[in-house]
């Protein structure tokens, strides 16, 4: 290639790790995460619709619900930055992180930069030498479809998320920062919940268990007479009996039977062997990574995730 080529990612630390590796005939910069969002005030839109019902949620809902962006304040000397490099540029990788946010950055950074070149989508689950030439080699059109639902989520989210905002910010005061999309959701999961356990109604119920020879192993009594003994999954949540056909031991019920019990011969009638398979534990996700973290080293998430993406941006980990 005799001109230059541009390759965009999200963080300057991985911007220069992935430079190293490319090398001359590319230059390699960072957009520093998203560079536009749904303006974030009336009055960033412009004077026609500042007045409209929509406007202090940028979503016009009237036309199919169109959002209106704006270019964040902080990222215009960025975009500035970009434009020039793009100028010099025969070619355009945007390399954006291959999931829903960094789909949709590559999307905004096409719409604001306004390529005249060609320009490919480059994505890569590791940052290694060979990762990044086989990601240059084997470039991909733009994912309309994870940008659509990185759409969908903002939309909901600013149409959800903010009208609940503020009904918290009257009940509860400022220092409630945000309902938004999963605060939301967490809060009617936990208000069900408490529901649920203000309906609940307690039962108690007994079983018995012995413990056997040869090789001393457990066994419940499961029946009496042919008679199910009633466990823990045969109540309602109102504390009742779901089925009739069942014996419920209380206290001296359960007494009663293991005094009876005491001199009894017992047999074995059948022994039942099951194959049993055991897999090997899935790959970390964030959730994951984070809980382990937290339970076998007491870390924090923030310090988890920050750890994961120097791993990450050093081609340790994909």
């Amino acid at each position: 290639m005799s001109g230059k080529t541009l390759v965009i990612v999200e963080s300057p630390a991985k911007a220069k790790k992935i430079a190293g590796y490319l090398g001359g005939g590319y230059t390699v910069l960072a957009s520093v995460g998203h560079i536009r969002d749904l303006a974030a005030k009336a009055s960033q839109l412009p004077e026609a619709d500042r007045k409209k019902p929509w406007a202090k949620y940028a979503v016009n809902v009237d036309d199919e619900f169109q959002p209106y962006y704006v270019v964040h304040e902080s990222k215009k000397a960025t975009i500035a930055e970009l434009k020039r490099a793009l100028k010099d540029s025969d070619e355009l990788l945007l390399a954006t992180d291959e999931d829903r946010e960094g789909e949709a950055i590559s999307w905004h950074l096409l719409e604001v930069l306004r390529p005249k070149v060609p320009v490919h989508r480059m994505v890569f689950n590791e940052i290694t030498p060979d990762a990044i030439r086989d990601a240059v080699a084997n470039p991909r059109d733009l994912d309309m479809a994870l940008v659509e639902a990185q759409e969908t989520r903002r939309i909901v989210d600013r149409l959800y998320g903010y009208p609940v905002s503020e009904v918290l910010w009257k009940k509860i005061g400022r220092e409630a920062k945000s309902a938004g999309r999963v605060q939301s959701i967490a809060v009617r999961l936990v208000v069900d919940r408490e529901r649920e356990r203000i309906a609940f109604r307690s039962a108690g119920y007994w079983d018995i268990e012995g413990t056997f020879s040869p090789g001393d192993f457990d066994a419940k009594l499961t029946s009496v007479d042919g008679v199910r003994v009633a466990a823990g999954r045969d109540f309602d949540e109102l504390g009742a009996l779901k089925a009739k056909d069942l014996i419920l031991l209380d206290e001296r019920a359960a007494q009663e039977l293991v005094a009876g019990l005491t001199d009894a011969a017992f047999t074995v009638r059948s022994v039942v062997q099951k194959p049993s398979e055991r897999s090997p534990k899935a790959p970390f996700i964030t959730s994951t990574l984070q809980q382990e973290a937290a339970n076998r080293l007491r870390w924090g998430a923030q310090r988890t995730m920050r750890i994961a993406q120097s791993l990450y941006e050093n081609g340790y980990i994909t």
